[in-house]
């Protein structure tokens, strides 16, 4: 027998050995129907349905006793915002020392 043989029937014994007969399954990463049948298997009740979740929006309109504020000088008394067509202010250019320039290389 060859090496490949060797290894093909080795993984083959340990592959039947690592198969249980009592039909057990892990429960490792279930579906919900499978949760759903092992929590029923465990004796706990089933998982009654909450309903889809809800995708509306109850929107109430104001009722009619509900107004605008009666006079528009209420929104007039906040002062306008300042607004400048102008250049900003020039900022001084430092002036730089020679010795420090030559210092730094």
């Amino acid at each position: 027998m060859s090496l490949s043989h060797l290894l093909i029937a080795a993984c083959a014994v340990l592959t039947l050995a690592s198969c249980e007969s009592t039909g057990r399954v892990d429960a490792v990463n279930p579906t919900v129907s499978e949760l759903d049948r092992l929590d029923t298997q465990w004796g706990l009740q089933p998982r009654r349905s909450r309903g889809a979740p809800k995708r509306t929006y109850q929107y109430s309109a104001p009722s009619s006793n509900y107004s605008m504020p009666a006079s528009p000088a209420a929104s007039a008394s906040a002062p306008a915002r300042e607004t400048l067509n102008t250049a900003p202010p020039a900022t001084p250019t430092p002036q730089l020392d020679p010795a420090t320039v030559n210092s730094l290389r």
